[in-house]
């Protein structure tokens, strides 16, 4: 999958991909490795295989399109007669749902930045049917500061590696997202044996 990426990245750096496959590729890249698809979508548009605009866009969309499908997969759990009868139609779902709709943008806002939440709470919201419209605005509103954030990471701190290090600028910029992605899930194997568990 990795490997399917970065060759993917390789052939557009080469000039040989045009902008409209560049972008179907980014959106669903997305789908698959979120952080290989932002880090991909810089160092595109720093080379000027695509547009900024035509980069964020596709990342962007690809993004809040994954988003939409988590709570798309929990409205479809709904359908599921046992599961329907057990947790959907309780008062506690009434109870979860009231809360979730009044929480909905720290709960959506939340779940985007703090790993392992997203799935959870946006199959949760889609399991209990939180209004949809009000979701999917929220869910917009954080890819859109999350992607802007992380391009803007990315370029900043590429800048600073492609001259002081002399790192070529499309590599650079993608370099900050990449270790990013491989350091949380590091960290967090680090913390939680620190943090917790019984010993054997």
């Amino acid at each position: 999958m990795i490997a399917d990426a970065i060759e993917a990245v390789r052939v557009a750096l080469a000039g040989d991909a045009a902008p409209v496959v560049i972008v179907i590729a980014l959106a669903l890249t997305t789908l698959l490795l979120e952080d290989v698809a932002i880090a991909a979508g810089v160092a595109l548009a720093t080379h000027g295989s695509i547009s900024w605009g035509a980069s964020a866009l596709a990342v962007g969309g690809g993004i809040a399109l994954g988003d939409v499908g988590l709570y798309g997969l929990g409205l479809a759990a709904t359908r599921v007669g046992w599961l329907r009868a057990r947790y959907v139609d309780t008062a506690r779902a009434h109870w979860v749902r009231t809360r979730l709709a009044r929480r909905l943008p720290s709960a959506v806002l939340l779940a985007r930045v703090i790993p392992g939440l997203r799935l959870l709470t946006y199959v949760a919201c889609g399991f209990v049917r939180v209004p949809f419209a009000p979701f999917a605005v929220w869910v917009g509103v954080g890819v859109t500061l999350w992607t802007a954030g992380l391009y803007a990471v990315s370029v900043a701190l590429g800048d600073v590696l492609a001259q002081r290090f002399g790192v070529p600028a499309p590599v650079a910029v993608a370099l900050p997202v990449l270790l990013l992605a491989i350091a949380v899930p590091l960290w967090r194997t680090v913390v939680r044996p620190a943090s917790g568990g019984s010993p054997p």
